[in-house]
């Protein structure tokens, strides 16, 4: 076992429906991924949670961002725009986890193999499926970053 995957996989989810939040964090404690969900409910506060502005100062930086698109205050692409404008939140994985289709535009604002995509589910287990995706996710681009920068 490789030992970054003893650590929890500290994941950001900028959800407005609490349900979905609540939803996502027993499909991970289900899954037994470890993982520590974070949550905003709007674009602005997401960007300020990952910027460590009040009042998210003492925020964790989160390996991957779980992003549904229709947001209040800024809408999913407008946060996706400004993570990738920013050299130091582009580096954050992105997964989008929404009812909307897929728009082929959010691939144009980031990076190849750095944005998961999976529509929203009532099914349990396959919500535990896309747990584990994001946290696999997660944890190979830190394997990668680490590695590149050895």
């Amino acid at each position: 076992m490789i030992a970054a995957s003893k650590h929890p996989v500290v994941v950001l989810i900028v959800e407005d429906n609490q349900a979905d939040v609540v939803f996502f964090q027993e499909a991970a404690d289900a899954s037994q991924t470890a993982v520590d969900v974070q949550s905003v409910t709007n674009g602005v506060d997401a960007l300020r949670f990952l910027r460590r502005e009040p009042p998210f100062e003492r925020a964790l930086r989160p390996d991957i961002v779980v992003l549904d698109l229709n947001l209040p205050l800024k809408n999913g692409q407008e946060v996706m725009a400004e993570m990738a404008s920013d050299p130091e939140l582009s580096a954050i994985p992105v997964a989008i986890l929404t009812t909307s289709p897929f728009d082929t535009g959010l691939s144009d604002l980031w990076p190849a193999g750095g944005c998961l995509y999976f529509t929203k589910t009532d099914d349990f287990s396959r919500l535990q499926d896309i747990v584990r995706k994001i946290a696999a996710h997660a944890r190979s681009t830190q394997q990668r970053r680490a590695t590149s920068s050895a």
